[in-house]
C-alpha cells in the first residue's frame, strides 16, 4: 500500500511539474515563457453560435479534430535529434499533432520529425471544429423505408377452347400453297482501290545534352555558396562536397550534390547536410534532404 502512495505522489509531481514548468522557468532563469507554453495547461471551452452548444476541447476524440490547421502567425518547429529549427510562415497549412489545453502542437506536412507549439486561436482550429459540429447537428436522421411484402400474382385460369369439327363430304376445299415472289440478287458493289499510304516522316532526333561531371557539380555548389545564394551557412563551414545521383523534385529532374557543413546547435556542434538541385550546370535551389523544404 505504501508503494502505491509513493507512485501516486511521483505521478502528481510529474503532472504539476509539466503544468508549472513555464512559471518556474521564469522564477529560476528570468526567461519569459511563450504564450503557447502559458496556454498549454488551460482548460478551453468553445460555445457554438446559433444553438449555443458548449464543447470541451479536452473531450474531443482524434477523429473529431481536423487533420490540418491554417496558420495565422509564424511558428518555429524543431527537430529534437539534430537541433535544426525551421519556420512555418503564416498562411500555410500545418499538420495537427495534438491539443495541449489552449495550445496546438503542429508539424510540417509529410513524415518529418519537426514539432512546434502555437496558440489555438492563432489557427483556424476553432472555426473547423464549429463547422464539423454544425454538420453533425444539421444531419437529418436516416429514414429506413418500410418493407412491403411481395404480392403473389393471381392464378391464371385458361379459357375453355371450343372443339373444332372438321368438314365432311365435297365441302372440303384443297389447300392452296402460295409461293413467295423471288428475291432479286443484289447488284455487285464496286470495291474502291485502296488509297496510297503516305510514308511516315522520320522522327526528329532527340537533343543530346552533355551531363556534367562530378567535378562540375562540386564547382557549381562552391560558386553558389561563395555568391551567398543562401544564408544558412558559409563556404568556410563546409567540411565535404559530393556529387550525387539525379533526382526528380516537383516533376523536374535535377542533378544533385550534397554539402556537409559544421553548425552550432542547442545540442552542441553538429554536422548537417544540405542538398543542391542543379540544372544546366548551375544551382537552382538548396533543400533539406529529409524534409525537402527549401533553404533560404
Amino acid at each position: 500500500m505504501k508503494l502505491f502512495y509513493n507512485l501516486l505522489g511521483i505521478l502528481a509531481a510529474g503532472v504539476f511539474g509539466y503544468l508549472a514548468e513555464p512559471y518556474l522557468r521564469f522564477q529560476l532563469t528570468g526567461v519569459q515563457p511563450s504564450a503557447a507554453e502559458m496556454a498549454r495547461g488551460k482548460h478551453v471551452i468553445l460555445q457554438l453560435e446559433g444553438d449555443g452548444k458548449v464543447i470541451d476541447l479536452a473531450s474531443l476524440k482524434p477523429e473529431q479534430l481536423p487533420a490540418t490547421v491554417l496558420l495565422k502567425s509564424d511558428v518555429k518547429v524543431t527537430d529534437a535529434a539534430s537541433g535544426v529549427t525551421l519556420i512555418l510562415t503564416a498562411g500555410n497549412r500545418a499538420k495537427l499533432v495534438r491539443l495541449e489545453g489552449g495550445a496546438v502542437v503542429v508539424s510540417p506536412p509529410g513524415d518529418v520529425p519537426y514539432f512546434g507549439s502555437v496558440l489555438a486561436n492563432e489557427t483556424d482550429l476553432f472555426q473547423q471544429i464549429a463547422a464539423l459540429q454544425s454538420n453533425e447537428i444539421a444531419r437529418p436522421p436516416e429514414v429506413v423505408p418500410p418493407v412491403t411484402p411481395p404480392v403473389e400474382p393471381a392464378p391464371v385460369i385458361p379459357a375453355p377452347v371450343a372443339p373444332v369439327t372438321p368438314p365432311t363430304g365435297d365441302s372440303v376445299e384443297p389447300t392452296k400453297t402460295i409461293e413467295p415472289p423471288p428475291v432479286p440478287e443484289p447488284a455487285p458493289v464496286p470495291i474502291p482501290a485502296p488509297a496510297p499510304t503516305p510514308e511516315p516522316a522520320p522522327a526528329p532526333a532527340a537533343p543530346t545534352t552533355s551531363a556534367s561531371t562530378p567535378a562540375d557539380v562540386v564547382s557549381a555548389m562552391q560558386a553558389s555558396i561563395k555568391a551567398a545564394q543562401i544564408k544558412e551557412f558559409k563556404f568556410e563551414q563546409v567540411l565535404d562536397w559530393k556529387a550525387d545521383a539525379n533526382e526528380t523534385v516537383d516533376g523536374e529532374t535535377y542533378q544533385t550534390g550534397v554539402a556537409s557543413y559544421k553548425a552550432e546547435t542547442i545540442f552542441g556542434v553538429k554536422t548537417i547536410q544540405a542538398k543542391a538541385l542543379l540544372k544546366g550546370g548551375k544551382v537552382i535551389r538548396w533543400i533539406w534532404p529529409k524534409s525537402g523544404m527549401e533553404i533560404k
